[in-house]
C-alpha cells in the first residue's frame, strides 16, 4: 500500500505537539509552482560566503513515484524564531547549536502529477544545508545529528511512539552518506481512524567537505515501497551535486 497522502504530517505535529517551539524555519515563502524552482547552477559553491538557496534542491531534483512529486513551496534562512515550524520531529532546534556557520532550508509539499486539480495536503519535504568551519566540525555535527535522529529522544511530547527500522549507507561519490529510517506515532485519530498509520520518517544526512545536508520525508502510511530506491536515496546524490 502506498503512503496516503491525504492526512496532514509534520504540519500537525508543530501545530498540535510543539505549539510555540520550533526551528529552521523558512524567512520567506512563494507561491508553489508546479514547474521548476529557478535555481544557479548545481556546481556553485557554498565557500566564497554564507549559503544561498542555489544549494538547494529544486523541483526537477525531487523524486518520490509514478503520479506524485515533490515542489517546492519555500526557502529562507533556518533561524530559530518560535513559530513551531519543524524542520524534523527529533530534532527540535533544527541544527541550532551544531556550530554551523550558515544555513539554509527548503520546504516542499508533495503534489499529484497525473491529476494537478487534486488536492494534495500535509506531507512535507524538508531539506537543509548547513555549512562548518571545516571537515572536522562538519563530521561532528553529522554525527550528533545522527545520534538524535537515531535515538529521538527530544521528540515532540505527543509523540509517544518511536520505532528505529534501519539505518543504511548511500553511494554518493566525493561524500558520506546515510539514511535513518523510523515510525513516529500515534497519529491522531483524526486524520487516522483505523489506528494502522504511523508518520513514516525516512531522513538522509550528507556530509561533503565543510557541508552537511538534512533530508527529510514524512508522510502519513502503512507501508513504505519503492521500486529503484527510496525518494530520498535517489534525491541524496542530486543534493551533493548542488554543493
Amino acid at each position: 500500500m502506498r503512503p496516503r497522502f491525504s492526512l496532514p504530517t509534520l504540519t500537525v505535529l508543530a501545530a498540535v505537539a510543539l505549539t510555540g517551539c520550533g526551528a529552521d524555519r523558512p524567512e520567506s515563502a512563494s507561491e508553489p509552482s508546479p514547474t521548476a524552482s529557478p535555481s544557479a547552477s548545481p556546481t556553485a559553491s557554498p565557500s566564497a560566503g554564507p549559503l544561498t538557496d542555489a544549494v538547494l534542491l529544486t523541483d526537477d531534483d525531487t523524486a518520490f513515484t509514478d503520479g506524485a512529486d515533490w515542489f517546492r513551496v519555500a526557502t529562507g534562512d533556518a533561524d530559530l524564531d518560535g513559530h513551531g515550524d519543524l524542520a524534523h520531529p527529533c530534532l527540535p532546534e533544527g541544527l541550532a547549536g551544531t556550530g554551523a556557520s550558515s544555513v539554509v532550508r527548503a520546504d516542499f509539499e508533495l503534489r499529484t502529477t497525473t491529476d494537478p486539480a487534486a488536492e494534495v495536503s500535509g506531507d512535507r519535504l524538508v531539506e537543509l544545508v548547513a555549512a562548518y568551519a571545516d571537515e572536522d566540525a562538519a563530521s561532528a555535527a553529522l554525527a550528533r545529528v545522527g545520534e538524535l535522529v537515531a535515538g529521538c529522544p527530544e521528540r515532540p511530547a505527543a509523540l509517544t511512539e518511536h520505532r528505529a527500522l534501519q539505518t543504511r549507507d548511500v553511494d554518493v561519490p566525493g561524500a558520506e552518506a546515510t539514511i535513518l529510517d523510523a515510525h513516529l506515532g500515534p497519529v491522531p485519530v483524526e486524520l487516522d481512524p483505523t489506528g494502522d498509520a504511523a508518520y513514516i520518517v525516512e531522513t538522509g544526512l550528507l556530509r561533503r567537505g565543510s557541508t552537511l545536508v538534512v533530508l527529510t520525508s514524512v508522510v502519513v502510511g502503512q507501508d513504505y515501497g519503492f521500486t529503484g530506491g527510496t525518494p530520498v536515496e535517489r534525491m541524496l546524490p542530486r543534493a551533493a551535486h548542488r554543493l
